[in-house]
């Protein structure tokens, strides 16, 4: 690892989660398939719901995105006798391919990847995808090199192997790692099972795990601070 000037050290490579990190559910897919239901969301509270409904998988211990269609049709205001057709419909979209669905940068993202790579660490994105995330970042402009898709390898956060082809692929050690992803049930659990410093993307506060559990960044902007060795990650 480099030593910086402020004291602290730089991680060597930097990896990526797409879903919730790089890439959002097209707020206006989303938002449709609620409103035919009955409800009605802005597109900022869909993304407000993303990371509060991914909340609530961490919390029940389970990656089961029934809870999440459910809280994005309570956010809605879906009427309760459509509430099983929202969450249906919901699925529905949710398992259409990556490209589809998975097609919003948020804000600040590409600048932030930009400020990333003129740091010079190493950067992967491994995800849990389709087969289709790289070509998904391709055609949004995310500037990647180097992306793991669980369905490609045939490994899926949490099990520490899609973190072992990641760590090959780019020639690192574990230890000089950080994983940057928005579940913990995948991406801090993998991340740690693989030897790997996990730093959750909390952009709300809604973790809910006891402070102090493992580190927490609120944007990419924080991990180019990681990156530059301006804030502690290990």
């Amino acid at each position: 690892m480099v030593e910086m000037t402020t004291g602290l050290q730089a991680p060597e490579a930097v990896f990526l989660d797409a879903g919730g990190v790089l890439l959002l559910p097209n707020p206006w897919a989303v938002g449709s398939v609620l409103r035919a239901a009955g409800g009605e969301i802005s597109r900022e509270a869909i993304h407000r719901a993303h990371y509060s409904g991914i909340a609530l998988m961490d919390r029940a211990g389970r990656a089961d995105w029934t809870l999440y269609f459910a809280h994005l049709a309570e956010r809605a205001g879906v009427p309760s006798e459509r509430r099983e057709d929202a969450i249906a419909g919901l699925a529905a979209l949710f398992a259409a391919p990556v490209y589809s669905l998975w097609n919003v940068v948020p804000d600040g993202v590409i600048d932030a990847l930009r400020a990333l790579a003129a740091t010079g660490v190493a950067i992967a994105v491994v995800s849990n995808a389709d087969g289709l995330v790289e070509t998904t970042l391709r055609r949004c402009e995310v500037p990647v090199d180097v992306v793991i898709d669980s369905t490609v390898v045939g490994y899926a956060k949490p099990q520490p192997e899609i973190f072992h082809i990641a760590l090959e692929r780019l020639g690192v050690d574990p230890t000089a790692v950080v994983h940057v992803g928005d579940m913990a049930l995948a991406d801090v659990d993998g991340a740690r099972a693989a030897g790997v410093h996990p730093l959750h993307l909390d952009p709300y506060g809604d973790c809910p795990h006891p402070p102090g559990a493992h580190a927490h960044v609120r944007s990419l902007a924080d991990v180019v601070e990681v990156a530059r060795g301006r804030r502690p990650w290990a």
